[in-house]
């Protein structure tokens, strides 16, 4: 099966780490974007019939990535997952469907539960990596199938 993924870094500082995985074995690993501009990664791969697992793990952000003044965001590290195509079938519409597992930096995590406000252990319908952490999605073969079986529920 082949895969395009699109992506879309949005950064100040260093350059995000990727990495990208099917079926929890490791594909590739990409850390020289540029800031706000599209990257393209292309791959093919044997997969298995039915239930499969496209992860794409985000590593590397450090606290100094996120610039805060006066509670205000300023400056961040944001990756962006914009487009999939499996097989020639853009998944674009369904890529809400994945769940985004989060690292979250200390002290602030600590700090938050501290607060009474401890953040998800994961968030649906998103795109965009603020954090580190796992954004995984979880597609069936046939990919055209399982695409229509789940854009109709999507809508």
């Amino acid at each position: 099966m082949k895969f395009t993924i699109k992506l879309l870094a949005n950064f100040w500082n260093e350059s995000p780490i990727i990495n990208i995985y099917l079926n929890k074995e490791q594909i590739l690993q990409i850390n020289n974007f540029e800031s706000k501009k599209e990257t393209l990664i292309s791959f093919e791969k044997d997969i298995n019939d039915h239930k499969n697992e496209l992860t794409i793990q985000r590593e590397g952000k450090t606290l100094e990535d996120t610039v805060v003044t006066n509670g205000n965001i300023e400056k961040d590290s944001i990756v962006h997952v914009q487009e999939i195509t499996m097989d020639k079938i853009n998944i674009k519409p369904l890529l809400t469907k994945a769940l985004f597992y989060p690292v979250y930096p200390e002290p602030w995590f600590t700090e938050q539960k501290q607060m009474n406000k401890t953040p998800p252990k994961s968030y649906g319908h998103t795109t965009s990596l603020h954090h580190n952490g796992n954004w995984k999605l979880q597609f069936e073969v046939p990919i055209h199938i399982w695409f229509f079986q789940n854009l109709n529920v999507s809508i």
